[in-house]
């Protein structure tokens, strides 16, 4: 009895270690020192976890391990509760309204996205503000071919040949003060739109993944993003492959106390959209839409796309 009684305490911390990890990177205000932006993402999925494994430790009169799980299990349901927490209103906005936008943004993965999907969720979505990343010159034509510029007639696109540094952005109204934003390993265009009389600087959002070699670039690319549209007082929305969760503190300065994340502001629960088409689940909230603080969302939801590895995103903003 006392071996297995052993057995059981080892088996439970082993297990209860991640999560112990997770809740310590969550907690902590950076994430570039690796492994906290590869194992924070997890943070969303450590409560499922951690819960029945509390109740374990609990039975087992294991106190030192219950307490330190109950911490972590109330920091979970802290840190995850405001995405199930519905707008005052949550009606959805009408797209055709004049003052909203309807924002689709989508990581093709090398172009090998399925066009004709994309376009025709253009049209049964009404969308008018398309951010396409990782943009490749032979997509650019399979979009144009399956009808994309007869719904979204403005573009502004930095393909690239068999990378995914190239992005495309596109809209149903004129595209003006136009920015290609090369600075980045990945092309990050912008322009303003106007919604309802009100100039919008829309930018497609794709920075460096936080490979283990490359956690450096990543979080450089982001406190970059970070400083240039805190430094713009354009009223803005960012769409696009981030390559971070809400729970990375490097997306955290992002938003800062002037931008939200629209899928937490709509209140239906996180939105995860990769890795999307493989055996295991999409688990991570990698892309988004990043609004205004004070522009309301509705009907965020995500949508499969053939041929990617993440799913389109969608989001309705109130601009006016």
């Amino acid at each position: 009895m006392r071996f297995v009684r052993g057995f059981l305490s080892v088996v439970l911390w082993i297990i209860a270690i991640p999560l112990f990890l997770v809740a310590f990177a969550r907690v902590l205000p950076f994430d570039n020192v690796i492994p906290l932006p590869q194992i924070v993402a997890f943070m969303p999925w450590a409560a499922l976890v951690a819960l029945p494994l509390l109740i374990i430790a609990l039975f087992s009169r294991r106190w030192v391990l219950t307490l330190l799980l109950a911490a972590s299990l109330a920091g979970f349901v802290y840190w995850t509760a405001p995405f199930f927490v519905p707008p005052e209103s949550s009606t959805a906005a009408d797209p055709a309204d004049v003052g909203t936008l309807r924002v689709m943004t989508l990581n093709a993965r090398y172009g090998e996205a399925d066009a004709e999907t994309v376009v025709d969720l253009v049209e049964s979505q009404h969308v008018e503000v398309l951010a396409v990343q990782e943009l490749t010159p032979d997509f650019e034509v399979a979009l144009v071919d399956a009808g994309l510029d007869d719904l979204l007639a403005h573009s502004l696109t930095v393909p690239v040949v068999d990378s995914p540094a190239g992005s495309g952005l596109w809209a149903s109204m004129p595209l003006t003060d136009e920015e290609q934003g090369r600075g980045t390993s990945f092309a990050m265009p912008s322009a303003l739109v106007d919604v309802g009389g009100t100039e919008v600087r829309v930018t497609v959002v794709h920075p460096y993944p936080p490979m283990l070699a490359e956690t450096t670039t990543w979080r450089t690319e982001l406190v970059e993003l970070a400083d240039q549209v805190h430094a713009d007082e354009t009223p803005q929305i960012m769409a696009g492959d981030f390559n971070a969760t809400y729970d990375h503190a490097s997306f955290r300065e992002v938003l800062g106390s002037r931008f939200v994340d629209a899928t937490r502001e709509w209140g239906a629960g996180p939105t995860v959209t990769w890795p999307e088409g493989n055996p295991v689940p999409a688990l991570f909230a990698l892309d988004h839409v990043v609004v205004e603080k004070d522009m309301p969302v509705s009907d965020v939801v995500s949508m499969q796309v053939p041929g990617t590895d993440h799913r389109a995103l969608l989001a309705t903003v109130v601009v006016e």
